[in-house]
């Protein structure tokens, strides 16, 4: 025991050493993931910085991206041709047999409507004849299966309801001298499975509304001596009364036939419009090669050596090697843009509206040999 007694007690520092390793890892672990924090903290706020501002850079520069959009197929009402057929035929039958019919003739009716409870005269009152339909429309099909009333056969989901106007030119049995009038008459009828049967018997109904002038978009008219006049008139009598041959005065590529054998004797214009304006420096230059111009001409067209008729032709012309050539007879006359038209007022004319002030007076053509 002595022998220990006068030694000191070593610390016990190798411990401790652990612990202050262990420490200074653990802080130095925290200092490096915190370092990396904020390394991504700052790396995600320069990434948000420049995506804004490339973001901004293609909106101010008018590039936007947007998904791709479907289009929805528009929704068309499909028309049944073959039982729209069968409506307006069986119309256009039952109101000139119900026209003419008379009392005990009642089983005539049949084909078309229930007899039952109609009314005809002793005798026949009317004389009916080139019945032709003024308008068909298809009504709104049944919501449901209804039964009808009686032995008549249901209306079903799949029945088609045809408003059907029908005029005929009907004259009055006891007035034979009396000029037969147009009449109009409605006529409801139900297609079924491919058969057609009027729902009730013709209602007389008042003559379809007509409806206003048409304002034609040809602005300027043309003198009798221009050269597009000249080609008009030698077009027109070639066409219509087989004066020259029409080959000569139609473009290359067009393919238009006189009528044969010719219906007038002589064709004189008498009046051109155009949508060109041809007055003052333009009426002396020839034009250029491809010039395309519409013109509606009115002419007297010679039936007898004493009596004319007027006939209106719309047409096409385009200039080649100085000379204007029908390059087509258009369907209808020109008409003008819509916000012309819509700004049109007074009562328009079906010639030629107004004359502007640039465009040459009203002049008669005289025949081109």
């Amino acid at each position: 025991m002595s022998r220990f007694k006068g030694m000191k007690r070593k610390p016990r520092t190798d411990k401790v050493a652990v612990e202050d390793s262990e420490s200074q890892s653990e802080q130095a672990t925290w200092a490096r993931t915190q370092d990396r924090k904020t390394q991504l903290v700052r790396f995600g706020l320069f990434g948000a910085i420049g995506a804004g501002v490339l973001a901004l850079v293609l909106v101010l520069s008018g590039f936007t991206v947007s998904s791709p959009t479907v289009a929805k197929p528009k929704s068309t009402t499909s028309v049944n041709t073959a039982s729209q057929a069968q409506a307006e035929d069986l119309a256009q039958q039952f109101v000139v047999t119900w026209l003419q019919a008379k009392r005990g003739a009642e089983k005539s009716l049949t084909p078309y409507v229930r007899s039952e409870g109609i009314k005809l005269p002793a005798e026949a009152l009317f004389v009916a004849s080139d019945a032709r339909i003024a308008s068909v429309e298809l009504q709104q099909a049944p919501a449901k299966s209804a039964a009808a009333s009686g032995t008549g056969a249901p209306t079903t989901d799949k029945s088609e309801v045809y408003s059907v106007i029908v005029s005929a030119s009907v004259r009055q049995v006891s007035e034979p001298s009396e000029a037969a009038q147009r009449r109009f008459y409605s006529v409801p009828v139900v297609v079924n499975d491919g058969r057609a049967r009027a729902a009730s018997i013709p209602s007389p109904v008042p003559a379809p509304a007509t409806g206003p002038d048409v304002n034609l978009g040809y602005k300027y008219r043309i003198v009798a001596g221009h050269p597009s006049n000249a080609a008009v008139q030698q077009f027109l009598a070639a066409l219509t009364a087989g004066t020259g041959e029409i080959s000569r005065y139609i473009a290359p590529g067009t393919s238009l036939r006189a009528i044969s054998p010719a219906p007038y004797k002589s064709v004189k214009v008498v009046d051109l419009v155009s949508d060109r304006d041809f007055s003052g420096e333009a009426a002396d230059k020839a034009p250029a090669d491809g010039i395309k111009i519409r013109v509606l001409a009115t002419a007297e067209l010679s039936v007898t050596a004493t009596e004319s008729v007027t006939g209106q032709y719309p047409l096409t012309l385009t200039s080649r090697g100085g000379r204007w050539e029908v390059s087509a007879m258009d369907p209808s006359p020109l008409l003008p843009a819509p916000e012309q038209n819509a700004a049109a007022s007074g009562a328009p004319s079906t010639s030629v509206s107004t004359t502007p002030a640039s465009a040459t007076a009203p002049t008669s053509a005289t025949p081109v040999n």
